[in-house]
């Protein structure tokens, strides 16, 4: 017999039969009629070749054939079971897993504290988060590797789908007690003179914040360069000078340098990568809602 020949309907009227002992309650937990079920029955029988029930006075007594093959259809229901309760699970959100990278400047501070949130709503969703370059996080969304990722600069790859966050405006940093330390806004002649930490020159950042001083005609003193922007306000609360950082990165620094508004605007671009090939989870298109709001709600004030 092929198994294909079974019908799914079949095995639930002869499940139905066994646990309830009547026709009549099988037909009332399945909605259906009697004769609905009987026929069924009958068609199972055919299907299985040997009987499933003696009809004893007008009941069904289940032969030691039906008791052997009930075992096994109770083993394959189980199984159904925790599928359907799996899927329910996956829907609400309390199953699963997700994969988030992120660029230095995002998944040092911004992140962790977006997954510490989601996670504490959705208890059963297993979060991974890796830190790297902005090319590294484009290529890891590309491959499949990683479902979601922020990053810092454009990176254009043919197989994610960028996602670019409302403008954001980069933050001036100075050391505590420093003599701008006490103004409420800067401008770059403020700075003429400072040691300006920057970061490398290969660096899209490093090209509009040096556009900004030459247009100002205003000199620094470039005497250090960092590539992340955490490192770059660890040296200005070590007092190594003054530096222009990513809007994200600054409203962290608060704690350990003075981060001021500075004119004029130098807009910082974010950007959700996303692979578009793959479709995404019910968790990831809440946890990349999720991003943009803790974006907006942290850089959208700031100006």
């Amino acid at each position: 017999m092929d198994t294909m020949d079974l019908k799914i309907r079949q095995i639930e009227a002869f499940r139905a039969v066994m646990q309830r002992h009547t026709v009549t309650r099988a037909a009332e937990s399945l909605h259906v009629s009697q004769p609905a079920v009987s026929r069924l029955l009958a068609d199972l029988e055919t299907r299985i070749g040997f009987v499933l029930f003696d009809r004893q006075h007008g009941r069904l007594a289940p032969t030691a054939e039906a008791r052997v093959l009930f075992e096994e259809v109770e083993r394959a229901f189980v199984g159904m079971d925790r599928i359907a309760q799996a899927a329910q699970q996956i829907r609400s959100m309390r199953r699963g897993s997700l994969r988030v990278a992120g660029s230095p400047a995002v998944a040092l501070d911004l992140l962790p504290a977006v997954i510490a949130r989601f996670v504490e709503r959705h208890a059963g969703i297993d979060v991974s988060l890796l830190a790297h370059s902005a090319t590294t996080v484009v290529e890891k969304v590309a491959s499949g590797l990683c479902d979601v990722g922020l990053i810092a600069e454009p990176i254009p790859h043919p197989a994610v789908k960028s996602e670019r966050l409302p403008n954001a405006w980069m933050k001036c940093i100075v050391p505590r007690g420093h003599r701008l330390a006490r103004k409420s806004s800067l401008c770059p002649a403020d700075l003429r003179g400072e040691r300006f930490i920057s970061f490398p020159q290969n660096f899209d950042a490093r090209s509009v914040i040096d556009r900004v001083f030459v247009d100002a005609e205003v000199t620094r003193d470039l005497v250090i360069e960092a590539q992340l922007s955490q490192a770059i306000v660890a040296l200005v609360a070590n007092g190594a000078g003054v530096a222009l950082i990513d809007p994200v990165t600054a409203a962290y620094a608060s704690a350990r340098v003075v981060v001021k508004t500075f004119t004029p605007a130098v807009v910082d671009h974010f950007y959700i990568v996303t692979n578009p090939s793959q479709p995404m989870s019910v968790a990831a298109e809440k946890f990349c809602k999720d991003m943009r709001d803790a974006f907006v709600s942290l850089t959208g004030q700031q100006r």
